[in-house]
């Protein structure tokens, strides 16, 4: 039985597109997630960092059309990983292994721009002048 679970955020850094060793596409990214809390009479805001793993076709779009800050939402499966610190100590990890991923309008970034005119701005313009009517209907767009 596995643990499934969905998380949105925002990217923490570019993603970085690897490879397996069979030639697999991979990205490892970090998501972080606000949530508010109550200190004393003031609300702060906290970041909850997450790791997730996107592999193939997904990790490739993913490498095309986001950056740091844009929001995404993930589906997939919980997978704990072993690891030594820089000690020597033993660690263990629990990173999401993405079996789907959306984009997400999470509201104003890049200047005023909403994430979803962003991402787009990206389509058109991987279009190459195809009208944003065309664009939203062609096979060649990912999502």
């Amino acid at each position: 039985m596995s643990a499934y679970a969905q998380i949105s955020g925002r990217l923490g850094s570019e993603p970085e597109l690897r490879f397996t060793n069979s030639g697999t596409p991979v990205i490892n990214l970090s998501i972080a997630n606000n949530r508010s809390v109550k200190v004393g009479e003031e609300r702060q805001s906290i970041a909850d960092w997450f790791k997730v793993t996107v592999f193939g076709r997904d990790a490739e779009v993913i490498t095309q059309y986001a950056k740091k800050g844009s929001a995404l939402a993930f589906n997939g499966r919980l997978q704990n990983e072993k690891y030594l610190d820089r000690d020597g100590v033993s660690r263990t990890s629990t990173i999401l292994v993405a079996s789907s991923f959306e984009f997400v309008p999470f509201g104003k970034r890049d200047g005023g721009k909403a994430n979803d005119e962003v991402r787009n701005e990206a389509c058109v313009n991987d279009g190459e002048g195809l009208d944003s009517a065309d664009a939203e209907t062609s096979d060649d767009i990912p999502f």
